[in-house]
């Protein structure tokens, strides 16, 4: 009964709670190890999770086995792209870059200029299509990268777009942690502009020189669920100047919403 009772606490809200201690123990390696966005050896995570190498060695093999993390040649640990390829394996997110992607390889051809498609998790962003500009000069983001949502035009586009609720807790959350690129205020005036354009055109906080030009998605209710971007980049051999530029992405966006039922809505 001793180890029944351990694994069932009563949780805050006075119901019972099943725990599971290695599972816990995985989920915990996963998101620490997200976090830190490097290889890292087997104590810098025992000691970034607070635990003893014993705790952690027999989890990590597990998620090494299953393919979840990669042990490099320096007998480092990093993240695979498991967890990208089953969350493209759910539905919503299939569906999104399926309607997408057509759309998004003929923006690249007619804009000269790469694009990308962002989804917002939590408090970043993470890119789920990429597709590289024609030139063969080009500024693109890697596949499945994550940044802090406003740090980037597309999550600030993604968080104009939720629900007042919603929006105040996570500018919240992003403040407390201090990656908000600037105070409340400043960060509530730049959402608001997105919100009431319907979009954000601003120089990249990233790369000089580039500027974002970011749009809504919608799907078939209407709501915002994705933020298509292209980072345009200035340069001689590209036949189109911005405002066409931006036109297009206009277009494409409407079009990939279209794709997805949202009607009039994306309009």
């Amino acid at each position: 009964m001793a180890a029944v009772t351990k694994a069932f606490d009563d949780g805050e809200n006075g119901r019972g709670e099943y725990r599971a201690p290695a599972a816990e123990k995985a989920l915990d390696i996963l998101e620490f190890m997200a976090a830190q966005g490097e290889a890292l050896t087997q104590t810098e995570i025992a000691n970034g999770l607070d635990r003893s190498i014993h705790e952690i060695y027999r989890i990590l093999l597990l998620l090494e086995k299953r393919g979840f993390i990669l042990r490099t040649r320096g007998d480092r640990f990093r993240l695979s792209l498991k967890l990208f390829e089953l969350a493209h394996m759910h539905p919503p997110v299939n569906r999104l870059v399926e309607c997408a992607l057509p759309v998004m390889r003929e923006l690249a051809a007619n804009a000269d200029q790469s694009c990308h498609l962002v989804v917002r998790e939590g408090q970043n962003v993470l890119v789920v299509l990429q597709i590289d500009s024609p030139l063969p000069m080009r500024y693109s983001v890697a596949l499945g990268s994550h940044f802090p949502i406003m740090e980037t035009s597309s999550g600030a586009v993604l968080l104009a777009h939720q629900s007042p609720a919603d929006r105040d807790a996570i500018v919240e959350r992003i403040v407390a942690a201090g990656e908000g690129q600037g105070s409340r205020a400043e960060i509530e005036v730049r959402l608001a502009e997105a919100l009431d354009r319907g979009f954000e055109m601003r120089s990249s906080l990233a790369v000089d020189g580039c500027i974002n030009i970011s749009m809504p998605v919608r799907d078939h209710t209407g709501a915002v669920i994705a933020a298509l971007t292209v980072p345009f980049l200035p340069q001689k051999a590209a036949r189109f100047d911005r405002e066409t530029v931006f036109e297009r992405t206009m277009a494409a966006a409407n079009k990939v919403s279209a794709a997805l039922g949202a009607g009039d809505a994306a309009t």
